[in-house]
Parts: structure tokens; C-alpha cells; sequence
């Protein structure tokens, strides 16, 4: 966008704010037919006017903070025509956010200083972005390596020193405020990162910020040692040593030389899939449990904890046994920031299955991916599969939409959430329709499994089937004609499902299917009533209480059933019909074998 058109001189406006003013005098006119026209409501217009022309150049600059047009910005910085108060506003209002864009965009060093300038270093917002946010610096400092993209910019060391400088010890030592930094403060964010082993950067913090910065604990309860390597610990040590010999000092040098691993190390040997440096360290007795478990427990603020990468890559089964061992079953259900467990994380990034993307990675298969979905049901649990994340989405969700899943692994959800997991509908996320089921899921794919909708109806039945989401639809109604005609026609002559289909009193194929509602077991209208005669209100298979009011008819599955008992009888029947054929063929051939003999005998 260029600069000198889409911006007005603010002392423009305001002179033709004032000239209007005087022209449009306050009348004694008839106000009632809107021929009176006031100063306030000029003014409301001049004001109007010139809130939309700060909302363009909010937008100009923002813009040019993407393109990398800095001198762009250098021009607007410069124009005595917009007062220092609306240029403080274009850049640290909270709706523009432009200091920001500015800092993470690589800008140079005078730019940014232009922009200190503007603030008020007895405001509370002085190099900060909010009450709920990180200051400039703690965001500088994530930003000092070369972007994976040149969509960001590299902040260089100057501006790093220009904000040290700015905001003292006071801003060195600040703990940040966005919740994913845990409390963090601007050292321990640099040394977390694997690349954060600048001399320079690490040295002039821990100058400014004294011996309390490296003393200074997260909300966790992880101290400055804790983030760091063994470079960084040996650049940190020798700083130490320059200073003057004190207890506190020697304390200090101390605690960093007698760091082995650190839960940032052993975070960086998950995420490089360094996994027999894990396997060693975990199975190490000379290592104690409380060592271990800082480790396994360490969330990074910008990404998440080791267990979660293993849950990721589907990683070594082994490891993740082991550290569910060591923290325990409440491993399982921690969450990262965006809400999610490790069931989640399982089926999640790198395997999730976007409409546009048909990525599977080559190192992990379908297999590997059934064998994680089983340790995680079998040591979590199957309702692991509903917690939701932030946006509302169940592991459940996230497991039926995954390219990965596959019949093993549904038949592996079904086995641990039986007839509870089946009837389960989620919450609504997004602007999408909530109160899906698992069959729900199943069905609304863009190529649909058809054996897992197989095995979902036959373990289902009709109850499943006719569960509607919150806008009325049921699972069916995503089916083509050719799908629902492959179901109808291999449930009907599955013969796992003719044996879900047999009475638990007579042992024969439902007859008038009834269901009871409360425990959903299925039996013959005459069988249940029968036994409710005799043996009172107990069902027969698990003696749960119930009532004749709460025995439905089940027509669904009463056609499926019917469509069995007519096949049986059509094959009873053709089996009859062979073995008569087989009798009279057995006569024939012994009244034929009889008349040779007595033949042979004339001869």
C-alpha cells in the first residue's frame, strides 16, 4: 500500500475538523424536522474520521512490517504530521500489535529504537505487550536464530542489547506472562532452545540480571540450570568466575558443574529421536526417580512435553512404558497448550488427516499405529478417547479421522468402551454440528472404510444406527446406495452377527427382538416375558433390574433377524431336501448292488 496515498495529514483533518466547527453554528430552528444541526454531533463525525484514518495506517503499517519495508516505516515515524501520542497508538495499541510484527519480522535496530522513543518508560506497558503476554524482549529472544521460512526475520544482537539496555534489570529479570512460558524469564527462554548458545547474548543477560537470574524459578519450579546444555552451562560458568569470589558465587558455579542432565537435554534427545540415550538414562539405577521425573514432566513453552513427542512419532513402546512407570497413569491425560492428551497427540500432526493432505509418513504404518492405540487403551483407559481439547475435540475425533486407523484399532475401542463408547455423542466444536457418535465419524469420510462400518453396525445394531447428531442426521444418511446395500447385505449373512442375534434364553435366532433399555441385552418377545413371569424383573444375562415398560421393540435389528431366520430356513431346508436326496440315492445304489449280486449268483 503506498504511504502518501492511503494517508492524510492529521494536521489536516484537525484543521478542517475546526473549520467546519465554526462554519455550523448552533440554531434556534425547528429541531423536530431535523434542520438544527449541533457542534457535538460535527464532532462525533471529526472523530469518527479520524479513528478509521488510524485503523488504515494500523493496517499500512502492519503491512509493511510483513513485506519488510522498513523504510516505509522509518518515512511514518518521521512524519511530523501524526502527533508522537497517535503514533504510539499505531504501534502499541493492543488491536494493532505492531511492535510485534515489527520485533519478530527482523526489524533494524533504529527502527526499533524510533519506536522506544515513543513510549512512556514510566508506563506499566513500557517494552510490554499485556497483561497476559510476553515483554519485547522475552519475544526477541526466541526469535535470535534464522527463520525455518522468510515469511520472519532474525532479530539481530543490537536490538537485543538496545532492549536490555531499555528496560534493565527490571525487564531482564521479568518472568513472562503468556501462560505456554510457564513464568519463564528471558534467559531461561533463550537457553531452552537448542540453538540458544550465543556467548554474547547469554553473558550480557546474566550481567544486567545479576546472580538472581540464574536463581530464579518457573512456575514449575525448574531453575535456570535446568534449561541448559553443556555448552551453555560452560558459558555460563566461566562468566561466573570473572566475577568477584563470594559463598553465593561459588554456590552457583558449583550447582552448574554438578549438572548431569538437565530435562532440556533429555527433551532434545526425544526430538531428535535419539532414543537409546533415553532408553539408558531411564534404565540407569544410579539416577534417581525424582531426576527422572523432572525430566519426563518438562513442558517447553513453545512446544510440548517428551512423552507427547513419543505419543507423536510413535515412538519406542518400550520408553513410553517406562515413563508411564516412573510418573504414573496421570501421564496419560496431561495436556499441552492446546489442550491436548496423549491420545490426541497420537493421532494428531503429523498424522492428521486434513482434507488436503494425503501425507502418511513412510516410517510409520498402520500397524505401528494399532499396536500405540492399544498401550494407550490398555494402561489409560478407554475414556483417554473423550477428553476434549481446547477447541472441543474429542481423541476420539481425532483417532476416526486419522488415515492411520484401521478395523484392528476400532475393534480395540470398541473391546475396552463397549455398549457406553458406542452410544457416545461429543460436543459440538467449531461451526460444526455436534452429538457425533463413533459410527458417525466412520461414515462422514470422503472414502469411507467400509469394514469398520460393518463391524460398527453389526456390534451396534439398530440403536447405533439410529442415533441422530444434534441436526438430525443420522450415520446412514452419509452412506451412498451402493455402501448401505454392501451393508444391509453382508450383516444380514454375517455369521458373526447371526450369533450376536441369538437369544441368551432359547439359543435360537431372535424372535419379536425386544431390547431393554437399561443394559441393552436383546431377547425373544415370548423368552423375556416368560422369565419376567418367573424369576421377577432380573435380566437373565446380567441381572441389572428393569421393568416391562423399559422392554422396547427393536425393528431394526427384528429385520435383520428375520432376513437370518428366513435364510436358516431356506438353508435347513435345502439341507433337508440333500439329505432325503442322499437317502433315496443311498436305496438306489443298495437295491442296485442287491439285484447284481443275485444276477451274479443266476450266472
Amino acid at each position: 500500500m503506498n504511504y502518501e496515498i492511503s494517508m492524510t495529514s492529521m494536521n489536516d483533518r484537525t484543521a478542517t475538523a475546526d473549520s467546519n466547527a465554526s462554519r455550523i453554528k448552533p440554531t434556534q430552528g425547528n429541531e423536530k424536522d431535523g434542520t438544527a444541526v449541533t457542534l457535538e454531533e460535527n464532532e462525533d463525525t471529526s472523530r469518527e474520521l479520524e479513528s478509521k484514518e488510524i485503523k488504515e495506517l494500523v493496517r499500512t503499517i502492519r503491512i509493511a512490517c510483513f513485506d519488510k519495508e522498513w523504510k516505509q516505516i522509518e518515512k511514518i515515524l518521521s512524519d511530523e504530521s501524526i502527533s508522537k501520542e497517535e503514533k504510539r497508538i499505531v504501534f502499541q495499541d493492543d488491536d494493532s500489535d505492531n511492535c510485534r510484527h515489527a520485533l519478530v519480522h527482523g526489524a533494524p535496530f533504529h527502527i526499533v529504537k524510533s519506536i522506544i522513543d515513543l513510549m512512556d518508560p514510566d508506563s506499566p506497558k513500557f517494552l510490554s505487550f499485556g497483561d497476559s503476554a510476553p515483554s519485547w524482549l522475552h519475544l526477541a529472544l526466541l526469535w535470535t536464530k534464522d527463520p525455518a521460512d522468510d515469511y520472519y526475520g532474525k532479530v539481530p544482537f543490537d536490538v537485543i542489547e538496545l532492549l536490555v539496555s531499555s528496560g534493565g534489570r527490571k525487564l531482564v529479570n521479568m518472568q513472562s506472562k503468556r501462560k505456554i512460558h510457564r513464568k519463564r524469564t528471558s534467559l531461561q527462554l533463550y537457553l531452552e532452545q537448542e540453538e540458544g548458545n550465543c556467548p554474547k547474548i547469554i553473558t550480557l543477560l546474566l550481567k544486567v540480571g545479576g546472580l538472581e537470574l540464574s536463581e530464579i524459578e518457573d512456575e514449575d519450579g525448574y531453575s535456570t540450570r535446568d534449561f541448559s546444555n553443556e555448552p551453555q552451562r560452560k558459558i555460563i560458568i566461566d562468566y561466573l568466575k570473572t566475577l568477584q569470589e563470594c559463598p553465593r558465587v561459588q554456590k552457583q558455579i558449583e550447582a552448574f558443574q554438578a549438572v548431569d542432565v538437565t530435562p532440556t537435554e533429555f527433551y532434545y534427545w526425544v526430538k531428535n529421536e535419539e532414543f537409546d540415550r533415553v532408553r539408558s538414562y531411564l534404565n540407569d539405577e544410579k539416577v534417581s526417580t525424582d531426576a527422572k521425573m523432572k525430566c519426563i514432566n518438562v513442558q517447553t513453552a513453545l512446544d510440548c512435553r517428551p512423552f507427547h513427542l513419543i505419543c507423536n512419532y510413535h515412538g519406542p513402546i518400550d520408553i513410553a512404558e517406562k515413563m508411564v512407570d516412573i510418573v504414573g497413569k496421570d501421564l496419560l491425560f496431561l495436556k499441552d497448550e492446546d489442550g491436548k492428551n496423549s491420545f490426541h497427540v497420537a493421532c494428531d500432526h503429523m498424522l492428521y488427516a486434513y482434507e488436503d493432505d494425503d501425507y502418511i509418513p513412510e516410517d510409520v504404518d498402520c500397524e505401528v499405529h494399532c499396536e500405540f492405540v492399544a498401550f494407550l487403551l490398555k494402561r489409560g483407559g478407554w475414556k483417554l478417547l473423550l477428553e476434549t481439547n481446547n477447541e472441543g475435540e474429542t481423541a476420539l475425533y481425532n483417532m476416526m479421522t486419522c488415515k492411520l486407523t484401521n478395523l484392528e484399532c476400532v475393534k480395540l475401542v470398541v473391546k475396552a468402551g463397549g455398549d457406553e463408547l458406542l452410544a457416545f455423542q461429543d460436543m459440538p466444536f467449531f461451526d460444526d454440528v455436534g452429538g457425533n457418535t463413533i459410527l458417525h465419524y466412520a461414515s462422514d469420510r470422503e472414502d469411507p472404510d467400509r469394514e469398520v462400518i460393518k463391524y460398527l453396525v453389526s456390534v451396534g445394531g439398530t440403536r447405533l444406527v439410529e442415533i441422530k447428531d444434534n441436526d438430525g442426521r443420522r450415520a446412514e444418511d452419509y452412506w451412498s446406495n451402493e455402501l448401505k446395500e454392501y451393508i444391509v447385505f453382508t450383516t444380514k449373512t454375517s455369521p458373526e452377527l447371526s450369533d450376536d442375534l441369538q437369544c441368551p434364553i432359547c439359543y435360537d435366532t431372535l424372535f419379536h427382538v425386544h431390547l431393554i433399555s437399561q443394559c441393552c441385552h436383546r431377547f425373544c418377545k415370548k423368552c423375556i416375558t416368560q422369565s419376567y413371569n418367573k424369576i421377577g424383573n432380573a435380566c437373565p444375562v446380567c441381572r441389572a433390574k428393569f421393568s416391562m415398560r423399559n422392554v422396547k421393540k427393536d425393528p431394526l435389528l427384528g429385520k435383520l433377524a428375520l432376513a437370518i431366520r428366513e435364510e436358516k430356513c431356506a438353508r435347513d431346508e435345502l439341507q433337508a431336501q440333500l439329505s432325503e436326496s442322499q437317502k433315496e440315492n443311498n436305496m438306489l445304489r443298495e437295491q442296485l448292488q442287491n439285484a447284481l449280486k443275485r444276477k451274479h449268483h443266476e450266472l
